[in-house]
C-alpha cells in the first residue's frame, strides 16, 4: 500500500501544481502564476502531499507580522482525492513544522470568498474566528469598453485628486500608529494576503509597480493633515485571465470613488490587453462603486454574484490550539467595560470564540470525548 508523504516543494513540482490547478476558479486560479517565484522568497513555504509519483494536494504558508502570524493559502487537493482527510493531514503537518521552525508564531490567519464553501467548511471544522469582511466589486475590462478620456472626465466631475505614496511616506504616515486605525483590525489586504499595520511588512505590502495613493502627502502631513484614505492596488495574474486587485479604505463615498477611478487608470495604463478589475471595500461603498462603474463608465460585472460576494478574514490561535492548557483565559467583564460587548451580536462573537477554544481543548483527547454542551451548540 503506498504512503501518502508530505514534503516541501521543489521547481519539478511545477506541471503536477498545474495539473491540480487545472478547473479551479475557472481560470482564475493564482497559484501556478506565483509557484516558482514563492520558492524562492525566504518567508515562504510550499508543501505539497504526494501519493507514490503522484503529487495530490499543496497548501502554502507565510511568515509576516513581524515573525507573529502565517498566512495559510493555497489550499488545493486533486479531485481523486478529495474528502478523505487529506486537507486535514496538510495542515496538521504544516502546524508542525510551525511550531517547530517559528516558534514564535502565535496565530494563523487565512482569507476567502464568501462562496468559498469547500474552504468555509473548513474553517467551521477548526473553529477559526471570523475577524471582519469587505466587500468585492469585479469587472472586465477590454480596451473596447474603456478609454483614457472616459477615466479623466470622470476624475474631473468628482473634483477631487489622490495623491501617489512613496516608499517613505508609506513607512513614516500610513504605517504610524496615529494613521494605522484607519484599516479595520490595523489590517492592510493586498491582493488576499492580510498584513497587520507594521513598518516590517512593508516590503509585502509595497512591492514593484504596486499603485498605492492617499488623500495625503508629506507636506500636508507636515501640518498635522494626517491621510483619512489608502488605496492599495497590484497586477495580479491568473492562469487564464490578469487581474488588478484594489483594497480601499476611506469613510467618504466620494473619496472611495475618487479612488476608484485612480486604481482603474493605474491598472487601463499598466496591463496590456483585457483584464478583470476588482476592489475590497467596506459595504456601504458597494451602491457607489456599482453607479459609478456601471451607470456612468459602462462596465459589466463579471458576474451578477459578483454583487454580493465579499473578502473574509480568518484568524486562529496556535496558542489556544496548542498551548499549555489548550483553552486559556476568559477575561470577565469590568466596571469600565462597554456593556454592549456582553450582549447582543457582540456577545455572540464572544460565547463563539469560547466554544471554538473548547472544541479544541476537547480535541486534544485521545478517545475524543468532548461534553455534551459543546456538541449541543454545534451548528
Amino acid at each position: 500500500m503506498k504512503e501518502i508523504t508530505i514534503r516541501k516543494a521543489v521547481a519539478a513540482d511545477l506541471e503536477a501544481i498545474l495539473e491540480i490547478s487545472e478547473g479551479i476558479y475557472n481560470g482564475h486560479d493564482y497559484f501556478p502564476c506565483v509557484f516558482l517565484q514563492w520558492l524562492t522568497k525566504p518567508n515562504r513555504t510550499i508543501f505539497v502531499a504526494q501519493y507514490g509519483d503522484q503529487l495530490i494536494g499543496l497548501r502554502a504558508i507565510h511568515i509576516i507580522d513581524e515573525g507573529k502570524t502565517f498566512i495559510s493559502q493555497g489550499l488545493r487537493i486533486h479531485p481523486r482525492f478529495r474528502g478523505l482527510g487529506l486537507s486535514s493531514r496538510l495542515i496538521e503537518a504544516i502546524h508542525g513544522y510551525i511550531r517547530s521552525e517559528y516558534p514564535n508564531v502565535c496565530r494563523e490567519r487565512f482569507t476567502t470568498k464568501s462562496d468559498n464553501i469547500e474552504r468555509l467548511a473548513i474553517q467551521k471544522k477548526y473553529g477559526d474566528i471570523g475577524l471582519f469582511e469587505r466587500e468585492i466589486l469585479a469587472y472586465y475590462i477590454t480596451k473596447e469598453t474603456l478609454n483614457q478620456k472616459t477615466l479623466e472626465d470622470e476624475a474631473q466631475n468628482l473634483g477631487f485628486q489622490v495623491k501617489p505614496c512613496t516608499e517613505s511616506f508609506l513607512y513614516h504616515y500610513i504605517l504610524d500608529d496615529s494613521v494605522a486605525n484607519m484599516f479595520p483590525g490595523r489590517t492592510i489586504i493586498v491582493d488576499w494576503e492580510p498584513f497587520e499595520a507594521l513598518r516590517s511588512n512593508i516590503g509585502c505590502i509595497l512591492e514593484q509597480d504596486d499603485c498605492v495613493f492617499s488623500d495625503r502627502d508629506a507636506a500636508d502631513c507636515s501640518r498635522d493633515q494626517l491621510p483619512k484614505s489608502f488605496a492599495h492596488g497590484r497586477r495580479s495574474p491568473r492562469v487564464k485571465h490578469m487581474h488588478w486587485v484594489a483594497s480601499i479604505y476611506t469613510e467618504d463615498p466620494v473619496m472611495f470613488q475618487v479612488h476608484v477611478v485612480q486604481q482603474l487608470k493605474c491598472a487601463y495604463q499598466q496591463l496590456q490587453g483585457d483584464f478583470i478589475f476588482s476592489t475590497f471595500h467596506k459595504e456601504r461603498h458597494t451602491k457607489w462603486g456599482r453607479k459609478l462603474l456601471e451607470e456612468n463608465i459602462g462596465l459589466k460585472p463579471v458576474t451578477e454574484e459578483d454583487a454580493v460576494a465579499a473578502i473574509m478574514l480568518y484568524e486562529d490561535s496556535l496558542k489556544w490550539k496548542y498551548g499549555l492548557s489548550g483553552v486559556g483565559p476568559v477575561d470577565p467583564p469590568t466596571p469600565a467595560a462597554d456593556v454592549s460587548d456582553f450582549l447582543g451580536p457582540k456577545n455572540d462573537v464572544r460565547m463563539q470564540q469560547i466554544q471554538g477554544r473548547i472544541r479544541r481543548f476537547c480535541s486534544t483527547f485521545k478517545d475524543g470525548w468532548s461534553p455534551s454542551f459543546v456538541q449541543f451548540h454545534e451548528e
